[in-house]
């Protein structure tokens, strides 16, 4: 399994561990999006009920009720299937926040709504996030996240001037990524002990006394 996104060759509709709500992409034949996403939740069904490297093109083929060929038009192997599975719902944690500027709305709100799309979603999607988190499906996995969640943060950050905060943003960003991944890992290692709302509100009181409270100054 490649240890980095970059070091693979990467599938068509898979992206970089960025946020690139901005770009505009061209819009996709309605078939094509179907295809994907019939064999993106194939794989996600699979990965549901054994393990990964158990899992086979055939399988998710099957799955998804197309065939081997049709598999092969999207995809080069089932690694660049997960990848690009991956980067969708990573990209998707964030929701309209990912278009929205920081600063049109207060930094409670956007906290606010970020950490409840997060818990929320991670619902969702829970016994993918174990797999991921658990049985190293992508071996690079934990790092690939909180680079993903560091990224938005900067974005969110850009317009903020450096010399005005006694931490770096990128800083800042990391520090926020690394709490999340960290706390959505334990939340789901230990049974999901707490409500998404719950989550949320813990998530927003650690934010808001650490590194939000430095924004919050400026």
């Amino acid at each position: 399994m490649p240890d980095s996104f970059s070091s693979m060759p990467q599938p068509a509709g898979a992206v970089p561990p960025s946020i690139h709500h901005s770009a505009k992409t061209p819009k996709l034949d309605p078939r094509i999006v179907r295809t994907r996403a019939l064999l993106r939740d194939a794989l996600i069904q699979l990965m549901e009920q054994q393990p990964y490297d158990k899992i086979t093109i055939q399988h998710i083929a099957t799955q998804a009720t197309v065939n081997r060929k049709t598999f092969y038009l999207h995809y080069e192997t089932k690694d660049h299937l997960l990848y690009a599975v991956t980067d969708e719902l990573l990209g998707e944690l964030f929701g309209e926040a990912r278009d929205a500027n920081s600063f049109d709305q207060s930094v409670e709100e956007l906290q606010r709504y970020i950490a409840g799309r997060i818990f929320t979603y991670i619902i969702r999607y829970q016994r993918f996030f174990e797999v991921m988190f658990e049985r190293q499906a992508m071996s690079n996995f934990v790092q690939y996240m909180k680079q993903y969640i560091a990224r938005f943060y900067e974005e969110k950050f850009a317009k903020l001037p450096d010399d005005r905060l006694p931490v770096h943003k990128d800083v800042i960003a990391s520090y926020i990524s690394s709490a999340y991944v960290g706390v959505i890992h334990w939340w789901l290692r230990e049974g999901m002990p707490y409500t998404p709302e719950e989550m949320t509100e813990q998530m927003i009181v650690l934010n808001s006394n650490g590194p939000i409270r430095l924004i919050q100054q400026q």
